[in-house]
């Protein structure tokens, strides 16, 4: 089994590969990351490899390389290169942008879902923008729900992060903290959807881009897209999507990619 691992600002996600299928996944918080390796059972059925993407700080990433010393496996981490798979790296300086954000252009390109926005919905949300010739254009960072809210609730007397419901029209402190986050977090991806849908335009092409969301407070969002069009429009086959597994997919796409013969 190959062992993928994305490791965030909060947890670590992980799946177990057979080829192209997922067969195991779980999740740990960051806090608990010392016994990772024991709870998820790999000292008793160990991978055959273990390769992973990084963004949290060094020391999670040290707790985790030692626990797989100690069955003989070393892990290997991806990185942010100038091209890989098919998808060309836009930002200044490749090597600066977040593998977790490209993993999951590469997955959404091996997907077939470009052109497209991808975002990652976790400690921040990032708002990447992906043409319908795999070049990633750029992309922005926002706080995400819960910074957003633990934000508010350390700089605002009297609230708290016990936030409520998104509504219309909230009537109540903790539905409008809801609804502020989470209209704040469609407003980037409606900007970024739009700036992407005009550089389609200015290229002669007529086709809509689609949303692929990812990370813990994807569904969150899923409902207050920008809608547009979806199948019913005949320059676009899907709709908006999460797809939970998209980093994991991606790294495991430039695992292989790094690991093949030039």
């Amino acid at each position: 089994m190959l062992l993928v691992l994305d490791i965030g600002n909060t947890r670590l996600k992980w799946a177990g590969f057979d080829g192209e299928r997922i067969v195991s996944r779980g999740a740990i918080f960051l806090a608990e990351l010392e016994h990772f390796v024991v709870r998820a059972g790999f000292d008793r059925e160990p991978p055959a490899r273990v390769v992973g993407s990084h963004v949290a700080n060094q020391i999670s990433r040290d707790r985790v390389e030692r626990q797989f010393a100690a069955l003989g496996l070393a892990v290997q981490w991806v990185t942010s290169t100038a091209e890989a798979c098919g998808v060309r790296n836009g930002y200044d300086d490749p090597a600066r942008l977040g593998t977790d954000r490209w993993a999951a252009m590469v997955a959404a390109w091996h997907r077939g879902l470009a052109p497209c926005i991808v975002a990652c919905a976790g400690t921040a949300l990032t708002v990447d923008q992906l043409d319908a010739d795999g070049r990633f254009l750029g992309g922005a960072i926002v706080a995400g729900y819960h910074a957003m809210l633990g934000g508010l609730a350390g700089n605002t007397a009297a609230l708290s992060v016990d936030a409520g419901d998104w509504s219309a029209r909230p009537t109540n402190t903790r539905d409008a903290l809801a609804t502020g986050a989470i209209d704040a977090m469609v407003g980037a991806l409606e900007r970024g959807y739009a700036r992407l849908t005009q550089r389609l335009r200015d290229n002669g092409s007529a086709t809509l881009p689609r949303i692929v969301l990812t990370g813990g407070s994807a569904y969150r969002l899923l409902a207050h897209l920008p809608q547009s069009a979806g199948a019913a429009h005949p320059s676009r086959a899907d709709g908006n999507m999460v797809i939970d597994s998209l980093v994991l997919e991606g790294v495991r796409l430039l695992a292989e990619s790094e690991a093949a013969p030039t």
